[in-house]
């Protein structure tokens, strides 16, 4: 919000599009680290739940939203984990 303000009105000169998905590095890099890190945390509780076992409802429910987690922190790195592998090749 802050950014998209100051973008506006001009205070706020990148050299590259504010929150785009190709080249703004900070919204691409951060968004790669958010879903890596969720899709490790939903993976490791799926898999604790099928260790433990699944055997009342709320269980269930539990691994559903947790393989739901799963597609949509895989679809997000698909879509920023390239582009931020790109934009750290470039920087280093």
């Amino acid at each position: 919000m802050i950014g998209s303000v100051a973008g506006f009105v001009g205070v706020l000169n990148l050299p590259y599009p504010f929150l785009s998905l190709e080249s703004d590095p900070l919204f691409v890099i951060g968004g790669a680290i958010t879903g890596w890190f969720t899709v490790q945390s939903a993976g490791s509780f799926v898999l604790y739940h099928f260790l433990v076992g699944v055997k009342h409802e709320r269980s269930q429910f539990a691994v559903l939203m947790g393989f739901i987690s799963l597609g949509f922190d895989g679809a997000l790195l698909r879509v920023t984990l390239p582009t931020a592998i790109q934009l750290l090749d470039k920087l280093l």
